[in-house]
């Protein structure tokens, strides 16, 4: 969803997430903004000396999601401006393998209830 601040764009997907729940859908929805925190953050961060992993908003918001009930609407709302900084980490969720690979080499499947949502005020 492309458009200045106040012209709709949260109101619309909530819409829909309503239309979606009276027919009998569920829908979780998981709001984040990637551009206000750092890539360690929102992807987690992996300590090479004490080889931890710490998960990231977005990386711990996919656990819950993996463990939902696939009849479960998963939305991922990405609400801020498309950075190639974090935008290119997502580059093999977006696509068909629905994968996310974390920073540790550990991936997260996501099925075919998961959806991305970007908003954002231009695709610059």
């Amino acid at each position: 969803m492309v458009g200045p601040s106040g012209s709709g764009k949260s109101t619309i997907w909530n819409l829909c997430k309503s239309a979606l729940e009276k027919l009998g859908r569920t829908v979780k929805t998981f709001p984040l903004n990637p551009k206000a925190i750092s890539k360690s953050l929102l992807l987690g961060d992996y300590d090479k000396e004490t080889r931890e992993f710490k998960d990231g908003v977005l990386t711990s918001c996919s656990r819950k999601i993996a463990a939902e009930n696939k009849d479960t609407l998963c939305w991922i709302v990405c609400d801020g401006d498309i950075d190639p900084k974090w935008v290119e980490s997502l580059n093999s969720v977006l696509d068909d393998n629905k994968l996310l690979t974390l920073p540790n080499g550990e991936r997260i499947q996501f099925g075919s209830n998961v959806n991305f949502l970007f908003e954002t005020h231009h695709l610059k």
